[in-house]
């Protein structure tokens, strides 16, 4: 019995080598396949778009305060009374598929621009949203400059979401997940918050209420008049504090208490004698605090 089990697998040894050298024969003897065509283009992808034109919108009904939930925007306040969208859209080509559809997003919204956007009304408030892919190009907004503005970004992937605001004499809200914020003679009052990116601010008039700028990861960069007074409130988890020498900050009643495993940076307190409400904060980064000339 013992023999007749030696024989079986002596014989199924020789049929496996027997399988492999014909499997071997046949791979090597075999056509190589064509390889793959390359895929077509996508029409719209990004980096493959058409030919583009600049146009403008303008808003038809306005409320009293302008909610953008866009990014890579760059906003104007002029002494005007409308508000006026210039953004660089692709010329639409004559599409079967499309005729007698619009395009709509998650959130249930559509284009009723012509240029990609859903522009509403809620309660007193123009809100303006993308709809569909974000625009590669920045987006140009005027207002007029006694309007009080939000913006809210969505991360700029594939745009770079970088957000600069100036000349508003009124209430400016901003907030953005990735992408630098830059603001240019805003009156205030302003707050800012950033979760990856610099926020940037230039004052150029007296300011009329309280500044907030806080960046989770990323700078915080301040320039204002020389003699600008305020009661300050700042802080660098890990970063330094810099100040130019026209600004003086009276030593606090209390200092902060130190310890060998707290890594962070704080003044509060009154600088030129205090004035208007500042905070600037950052997790990750520097605070400059410059002399706007």
């Amino acid at each position: 019995m013992k023999r007749i089990r030696i024989i079986i697998m002596g014989m199924a040894l020789l049929f496996a080598h027997a399988l492999q050298a014909q499997i071997s024969e046949n791979v090597e003897g075999a056509v190589p396949p064509k390889p793959p065509r390359p895929p077509r283009a996508i029409r719209g992808a990004v980096g493959n778009s058409g030919n583009k034109v600049w146009k403008e919108f303008k808003v038809p009904v306005l409320g009293e305060k302008l909610l953008l939930k866009f990014d890579n925007v760059a906003v104007e306040g002029y002494n005007g009374k409308e508000v006026l969208i210039t953004a660089n859209v692709e010329e639409q080509e004559e599409n079967d598929r499309t005729k007698g559809l619009r395009v709509v997003n998650g959130s249930g919204l559509s284009d009723n621009s012509g240029m990609g956007m859903n522009i509403q009304n809620n309660a007193g408030v123009t809100e303006i949203s993308i709809v569909g892919m974000p625009m590669e190009d920045s987006i140009h907004v005027r207002v007029p400059f006694n309007l009080p503005i939000s913006v809210k970004g969505r991360g700029g992937f594939f745009n770079g979401g970088g957000i600069e605001v100036k000349d508003i004499r009124a209430e400016v809200e901003i907030s953005s997940t990735m992408g630098d914020v830059k603001v240019i003679n805003v009156t205030g009052p302003i707050n800012v918050k950033v979760a990856q990116g610099d926020v940037v601010a230039k004052f150029v008039q007296p300011v009329k209420g309280p500044i907030s700028l806080i960046a989770a990861m990323g700078a915080v960069d301040v320039a204002f008049p020389a003699k600008f007074g305020a009661n300050v409130d700042m802080k660098t988890s890990m970063g330094n504090i810099y100040a130019a020498d026209e600004f003086q900050f009276e030593k606090p009643v209390e200092e902060p208490k130190s310890s060998p495993y707290n890594m962070s940076n704080t003044v509060k307190g009154k600088m030129n004698g205090g004035g208007q409400d500042v905070i600037l904060k950052t997790s990750m980064g520097d605070i400059y605090i410059r002399s706007q000339k």
